[in-house]
């Protein structure tokens, strides 16, 4: 073990080197004029040396660093010898420490290796400290022997303790707003450390308007968290250190971008479904700033970004004890997956999925007014009864496309269609009151097939061996069978499964593309023959015997596509391009009023004086934070006015029943319309919303 400074003796080595008698007694010499009445007390405080001695020869001990003071050596009161040297101009200490004892006038230093060096003292006041060490100046392998001259020394106070202040980005405290510093360890007594805070004003901070947060008395404590800092975006912290002579230094700011601090997840229990409820457990949270835990549910796993992704807020709780909460209006949509979130003050939220919480679950769960079906291709109401039919199927299963008679009363399916369809179906199924019973007639490319309405039982196919394809079809109040292909319009009459042609027409002389036609039947046997992209339609009449007439052109755009975009009013005698919000007189086929509400109507009121719809675009997307509500919009045509009313689901189609009650075939998510469906999960069902 050496003693320090052997820098400071370098200078003996380049300066004073020289050789010592042949009988010199080196032992008797170093311990020779050792002042055996030192005391300890005498001591006991801080000492720098000012000079070196040997051979005769004093020489200064200069100031490496002036900014810095002095090395300098502290015997203090509990045995503890510490010698303190600076390494720079930036004043950094090197500093060992070591224990002394004083007997006799010789000091032994040592370690805790059992490793002692002895220094002995030849004076010693309470203004001097000289002692001699072993020291080899010239490099021969031989101890000689340095007296040094010490006094009193008042170390410079330092700063190097501001530098240091920086935020504690430990991983345990990567969710505290804490910061650390290292200790201060000069002579003088210390007071204390403030921690200051600011918060930004627009993207900076300033010392200017910063408040004291913290005091910190304990040297030793060099750790800060702000438990309770005001909720923004930037928080600035800066660090003062106080000693008995006043301020020692400051740190510059320390900026915190708040939105950079990492949640704590919890963990979210299987949730339990208990009649129409589902209960949800999660342990507490521990996380600091805690603002409150959010309760969602979603059509996908919170682990999977797809389209139409939607994350539907059930609840959020502020009580950071409440661990429990029973959703009692769970969502119209099947297996939801549920999920829990914990904010911060700040805005940041847990992660949907982290390796060490279970934070979602896919729930057992599907209301019994959700229908067994994930797309709708077409739908039929019963005019006289609370039963829909619906053309679709479910894509969980390998089933082919059925129809299904839906009993919206009773949330239950009366019948289901057992004959395979096979053909996709661009004109939609259609309910009529026929001479043979209530039938539904299905599309079967260029065929009919023909259902009892009420146990969808399959009866027989109508084929009209005429045609080569359909466009549209109806069944006129006179009891006739029209159809409309490309360039004809036909009338058949039947019996049972055979069609027999009555009459055929030429109707537009330009060739439009299939599938956009579409036949009305207005007042007085009349039959209106409209295409998409024509801008006008041919008004037919049709007599008793099924003999077409074609009486006229008429200015009346049949917007028709598969969306049912026009529709005839017998009650008021209009009709209605729902498209363009627009209606047309079934006297003259003049255009008699326009609407603005709903944007997007699907129905009328059977006397015609009401407009249903919404005004959910079947374009926007289906994010989250879309514009969809769940509202169906109603026109009051004498009024013209419009009003609201709210629903359990996104209103897909609305209509009046028989019973004047207004009824909804909504969706449990947000989606364009009740064909397309989301990740394979069920959520349309039938509500009665007035």
């Amino acid at each position: 073990m050496k003693f320090k400074f052997p820098f400071l003796l370098l200078i003996l080595s380049l300066i004073l080197s020289c050789s010592q008698e042949d009988e010199y007694d080196f032992y008797t010499d170093f311990y020779s004029n050792a002042e055996t009445s030192a005391t300890a007390n005498n001591l006991i405080g801080i000492w720098s040396i000012y000079f070196l001695e040997f051979e005769g020869q004093k020489i200064e001990v200069p100031l490496d660093y002036l900014d810095c003071g002095r090395n300098y050596s502290v015997f203090k009161e509990n045995g503890i010898y510490e010698e303190v040297l600076f390494e720079d101009s930036n004043c950094s200490k090197l500093s060992n420490t070591l224990n002394w004892n004083l007997s006799k006038g010789i000091i032994t230093l040592s370690n805790n290796f059992n490793e002692t060096e002895e220094i002995v003292v030849t004076k010693l006041t309470n203004s001097e400290f000289n002692f001699k060490t072993k020291l080899d100046v010239d490099g021969d392998g031989e101890q000689d022997i340095i007296t040094a001259f010490l006094k009193p020394y008042v170390p410079k106070e330092i700063d190097n303790i501001s530098d240091t202040f920086s935020r504690n980005t430990s991983a345990t405290s990567n969710n505290y707003i804490s910061y650390n510093w290292d200790p201060y360890t000069g002579s003088e007594p210390f007071i204390a450390y403030e921690i200051y805070r600011s918060a930004s004003s627009g993207d900076y901070c300033s010392k200017n308007n910063a408040v004291l947060v913290e005091t910190i008395t304990d040297p030793n404590t060099t750790v800060f968290r702000d438990i309770s800092p005001p909720n923004e975006e930037h928080l600035c912290y800066f660090l003062k250190v106080k000693i008995q002579s006043g301020l020692l230094g400051e740190s510059g700011l320390e900026t915190l971008n708040t939105y950079n601090l990492v949640a704590t997840p919890v963990n979210l229990e299987n949730p339990t479904v208990i009649n129409n409820t589902i209960s949800l457990k999660w342990t507490k949270s521990e996380m600091p700033y805690f603002s409150h835990y959010e309760i969602s549910y979603s059509n996908y796993a919170p682990n999977i970004s797809a389209f139409g992704e939607q994350n539907v807020i059930v609840t959020k709780i502020t009580d950071k004890n409440k661990t429990s909460f029973i959703d009692e209006n769970p969502p119209y949509l099947e297996k939801p997956y549920y999920s829990i979130h914990v904010y911060d003050i700040f805005g940041n939220k847990t992660y949907d999925t982290n390796d060490n919480f279970i934070t979602s679950w896919e729930v057992d769960f599907k209301r019994e007014e959700i229908l067994d079906l994930t797309h709708i291709i077409s739908y039929e109401i019963n005019p006289n009864k609370p039963n829909i039919y619906l053309y679709g199927y479910d894509s969980n299963t390998v089933n082919l496309s059925r129809i299904y008679n839906y009993n919206y009363e009773t949330n239950s399916v009366e019948a289901v269609s057992t004959k395979d369809i096979n053909y996709s179906n661009y004109i939609p199924i259609k309910f009529y009151t026929t001479v043979y019973g209530d039938e539904i007639f299905v599309d079967q490319s260029g065929a009919f097939d023909i259902y009892d309405a009420n146990s969808l039982d399959f009866k027989y196919s109508l084929e009209p061996k005429e045609l080569f394809s359909i466009d549209d079809f109806i069944y006129t109040s006179s009891g006739y069978y029209v159809f409309v292909e490309d360039n004809y319009i036909y009338t058949y009459s039947r019996n049972n499964d055979i069609l027999t042609l009555v009459d055929k027409k030429m109707h537009f002389p330009n060739y439009q593309s299939g599938y956009d036609y579409k036949v009305l039947e207005t007042k007085d046997n009349q039959l209106l023959i409209g295409h998409y992209n024509e801008p006008n339609s041919i008004l037919f009449s049709i007599d008793n015997y099924g003999l077409l007439i074609k009486l006229k052109l008429v200015p009346v755009p049949l917007k028709q596509n598969k969306e049912r975009n026009s529709s005839y009013n017998l009650a008021d005698n209009y009709i209605i391009n729902f498209k363009e919000q627009k209606l047309y007189s079934g006297n003259d086929f003049s255009s008699i009023t326009t609407f603005n509400q709903p944007n997007f109507a699907s129905t009328v009121s059977l006397n015609g004086k009401v407009i249903y719809g919404t005004n959910n675009d079947p374009s926007w997307s289906f994010e989250s934070d879309s514009e969809h509500k769940k509202i169906a919009t109603i026109y009051n045509r004498d009024s013209q006015s419009y009003y609201t009313i709210a629903t359990k689901g996104y209103p897909q189609i609305i209509f009046e029943n028989y019973k004047n009650e207004i009824v909804s075939i909504s969706s449990g998510m947000k989606k364009a319309d009740f064909y397309h469906n989301i990740n394979d999960k069920r959520d349309l069902f039938v509500e009665i919303i007035k």
